[in-house]
């Protein structure tokens, strides 16, 4: 499977019996790696979208962040 960049989600391969260094700096690696991934925006692609709990003010909210104005979808 790949993420929103096109770029293929690692695998992660099953755990040795014993303490094995290599294969846990791996993990390390490739966690270190998904927690990256979470962080950079990228393009979404969706057939359907549902946003609940909108804030309903654009108060307080940084630029791009959107709110329900009255069943409007605004951005700030």
């Amino acid at each position: 499977m790949a993420n929103n960049n096109n770029v293929p989600s690692p695998v992660l391969s099953l755990p040795p019996l014993e303490y094995d260094v290599q294969y846990f700096n791996n993990l390390v690696r490739l966690l270190n790696y998904f927690i990256e991934q979470q962080d950079n925006a990228g393009r979404i692609r969706g057939s359907t979208i549902t946003l609940t709990n909108l804030p309903t003010s654009a108060t307080g909210l940084p630029p791009g962040s959107v709110w329900n104005n009255a069943g409007t979808l605004k951005i700030v």
